[in-house]
């Protein structure tokens, strides 16, 4: 991890519905392995935090159990005052939790705009008789729709794309096409998988200025897993790192960096064995 200084912005002020995210002593066992041990976080109003560590140390399954893919085995999830662990993935999207994912999760031989349309899904109150039969009502809220997914298109840099099938576009802008389809569910907060993953140095830039507008522009919190530590430390209020399941350290990013525990597990000294790329 090479020193880098924080960023200078001050955090921006919150969305007015933005909630706190607090995970408090979160257990996940897989058949008697322990993906994660007791972690506890939290993400502040607006804040944008990182939760990082070595591959195998358990940022996707935290990630999982967030978004109501995986089911806790101990501990709490809470957004505001709601308790999480419980609830299916589209209960915890409608409280207003999107998220974007590590390897592209796009309809290929859907048009650009179509996908960012299947993010506005869970917002859609018009029936499948009257979308279906193209009645006024369902008529005049698609073209709403619409006109919303052309915003945030034009918001994330990606409005000259709308009419091109996903599945044709570069994979940097395959990428950006991930974040506006999350930002069309109108989340809350945002949980972003390595949204830089695979990107050249161009396309890294470019994403780390457009992740300052969701945050400045929308006023969002976002957790974010992130292997580039040099746009953690740029982006980052508070940094998590986790390692083999347990959370090692806490605090701003310059400290993070610091820390002899988080030296010792990326440079591997001390280690206990081969890492999952699953946890």
């Amino acid at each position: 991890m090479s020193a880098t200084a924080p960023h200078p912005e001050a955090a921006e002020a919150a969305h007015p519905d933005a909630p706190e995210l607090v995970v408090d002593r979160l257990t996940v066992r897989f058949a008697g392995l322990t993906a994660l041990d007791e972690v506890s976080l939290t993400v502040a109003p607006g804040s944008l935090h990182a939760l990082i560590g070595p591959n195998g140390a358990g940022k996707s399954t935290c990630f999982n159990v967030l978004s109501g893919v995986y089911r806790a085995t101990s501990g709490s999830v809470r957004l505001g005052g709601t308790e999480l662990t419980s609830l299916a993935p589209h209960r915890i999207a409608a409280l207003g939790m999107a998220r974007t994912f590590q390897n592209i999760a796009l309809s290929g031989r859907l048009s650009t705009a179509d996908n960012l349309m299947l993010g506005r899904h869970r917002l859609t109150r018009t029936g499948f008789v009257s979308a279906g039969l193209r009645l006024p009502g369902g008529r005049r809220e698609e073209r709403r729709h619409r006109d919303r997914v052309r915003e945030i298109a034009e918001f994330v840099g990606i409005e000259e794309h709308l009419a091109t099938p996903a599945g044709l576009l570069p994979y940097g802008v395959q990428k950006r096409v991930e974040l506006a389809r999350a930002l069309c569910l109108e989340p809350r907060i945002l949980l972003l998988d390595e949204p830089v993953a695979g990107m050249n140095g161009a396309e890294r830039l470019a994403m780390a200025a457009t992740l300052r507008q969701v945050r400045a522009g929308l006023g969002l919190s976002l957790l974010l897993v992130e292997h580039d530590m040099d746009m953690v430390a740029r982006l980052a209020d508070e940094v998590t790192v986790l390692d083999f399941g347990r959370r090692i350290a806490s605090g701003p990013p310059a400290a993070v960096q610091r820390d002899p525990e988080v030296i010792r597990a990326y440079l591997g000294t001390g280690g206990n064995g081969e890492r999952s790329e699953s946890t």
